[in-house]
């Protein structure tokens, strides 16, 4: 995954970040925000749902999501959402039809 930022200097997207997501994505999103009191946080779905924070210099994995207690397969996860009221809860939703 690469985030990028626009350079106003030069006027052109360039990478400010990278890291290896372990199984294609299907969503990522940021952290609704609008009050800049939380840290810099993307969530990403695929296999899992997985929240990363973003820091200057690298992105570190901040926890994976698994519902899945009971098997090694997982359903992969279509899209999900963050809660704009309560950015502590995340729905997702799943290739075999639960949310």
């Amino acid at each position: 995954v690469q985030l990028v930022g626009l350079d106003e200097e030069s006027s052109e997207f360039i990478c400010r970040n990278t890291f290896d997501h372990p199984y294609p994505t299907t969503k990522l999103m940021w952290i609704p925000d609008t009050k800049g009191v939380y840290p810099d946080l993307l969530a990403t779905s695929g296999d899992y749902l997985r929240v990363w924070r973003v820091g200057e210099t690298e992105t570190r994995l901040e926890c994976l999501l698994n519902n899945n207690k009971n098997s090694d397969f997982c359903a992969p996860l279509t899209s999900f959402d963050w809660n704009e009221v309560d950015p502590y809860l995340l729905g997702t939703s799943s290739i075999d039809t639960t949310c």
